[in-house]
């Protein structure tokens, strides 16, 4: 393949990320089913691997900068969940940077971790699958189990995660409405912290300049190779996110501070991203929407075609942080100066605007569903956590008919 074409299918792919990245609400599993949708008229203009490169630095992109605005307007989605309580308290501290910076580490760290244990993987994974793919309901239940038992409020918790779990079910049973999960999380995770956020008139203060990384060489190893470990066991698990991820690798690695689950959360978040490649060479079985698009482009990866993925990862992942840092720099002195209010509400009338132009009257009445679940959690203190059951509990439903 000519490396000039590779090197514009990357360039449009960051492009492409730094539109999804930064802008709340536009997610990169909606421009992957476009991708899939227009794919007839893609396909005249490009191949098939040229596209399978663009989406794969889409979504590295899109990971890496996504930690921008889950940091400061603490707008998360069900993978960056877990980061969002720490690095939104570190930017109500006037400590956006040091939070962003500690996101970009972690997600350096995944990345490069989870490249040198591709050949482990590679074997490891169709081993595993095969002796557990009859269990993954069991599995996906001992899981939610065990996280439900954890939570302050275990009678709320189960309730919520299963009355979240009917709305999934509902919502991918709507057969008028495309793309159910885009109404379904931006009401749970986004629309509802953004709507609280106006309520509690939260007001970005002045950040720090000068940051400096305070971790030892010694646990930034340890909490790589743990969530190394943990993507690995849930990453092929349908249902299962980048949060419930950090949280097993938390439990393992037993972090000290808020700057270390920032690093942990976005290791499990960009672990993933190559460990649904490798799944897809493996097992055949996309954990992504940007992969299922690549699936539905290729049918198949060869090794070959992996190791090129992985090159486009490495490569991506320079690009994107450097491009992070310089952005972030910038778009925290512009936050700090605009009404935290005012920026609130035109992105919540940006994801509605999406959600009715995408799905229609029917994914509004989901949205506005989503969204009072997502407030009620805040209100009664569950953790949102168990709103995953949107996703979890479909699965285990569907797999066990």
């Amino acid at each position: 393949m000519d490396f000039i074409l590779i090197f514009v299918a990357i360039i449009l792919g960051i492009l492409l990320g730094i539109i999804t990245g930064l802008t709340p609400g536009i997610h990169i599993n909606l421009v992957s089913s476009l991708i899939v949708a227009y794919s007839y008229y893609i396909l005249k203009i490009l191949d098939p691997l040229t596209i399978t490169i663009t989406i794969t630095a889409m979504a590295v992109t899109h990971s890496i900068l996504d930690i921008i605005p889950t940091t400061i307007l603490g707008i998360p989605n069900s993978d960056n969940l877990s980061t969002l309580l720490p690095a939104h308290k570190l930017t109500l501290e006037g400590k956006a940077r040091k939070a962003i910076l500690y996101g970009l580490l972690g997600a350096i760290l995944g990345i490069i971790i989870t490249t040198i244990s591709i050949p482990f993987l590679i074997k490891l994974i169709p081993l595993i699958y095969t002796k557990v793919k009859e269990y993954i309901p069991l599995i996906l239940i001992v899981i939610t189990t065990v996280i439900i038992s954890q939570t302050k409020n275990k009678i709320n918790s189960l309730i919520f995660f299963l009355v979240a779990g009917i709305l999934g079910i509902l919502s991918f049973n709507i057969k008028t409405m495309d793309q159910p999960l885009l109404p379904l999380l931006s009401g749970v995770f986004g629309i509802s912290a953004l709507l609280l956020g106006i309520k509690n008139k939260i007001k970005i203060p002045d950040q720090e300049e000068n940051i400096k990384i305070e971790i030892s060489k010694l646990k930034l190893i340890k909490y790589s190779i743990t969530t190394a470990m943990s993507s690995f066991l849930t990453n092929f698990l349908p249902g299962l996110t980048s949060s419930h991820t950090a949280l097993i690798s938390n439990k393992i690695s037993k972090v000290e501070n808020q700057e270390e689950y920032i690093i942990l959360s976005n290791a499990a978040n960009s672990s993933a991203t190559i460990i649904s490649f490798i799944a897809f060479y493996t097992i055949n079985k996309t954990r992504s929407g940007a992969v299922a698009a690549i699936q539905y482009l290729i049918t198949t990866i060869s090794l070959e075609n992996l190791i090129l993925i992985t090159a486009v990862v490495l490569i991506t992942t320079s690009i994107s942080t450097i491009l992070a840092l310089k952005l972030s720099k910038k778009i925290i002195k512009i936050f700090t100066k605009l009404d935290y209010k005012k920026i609130n509400i035109i992105i919540i009338f940006l994801i509605v605007s999406l959600v009715i132009l995408i799905t229609r009257l029917e994914g509004l009445l989901i949205l506005i569903t989503s969204t009072s679940l997502g407030i009620l959690t805040e209100k009664l203190n569950i953790e949102k956590i168990n709103i995953t059951g949107c996703l979890i509990f479909p699965v285990i439903l569907y797999s066990l008919i």
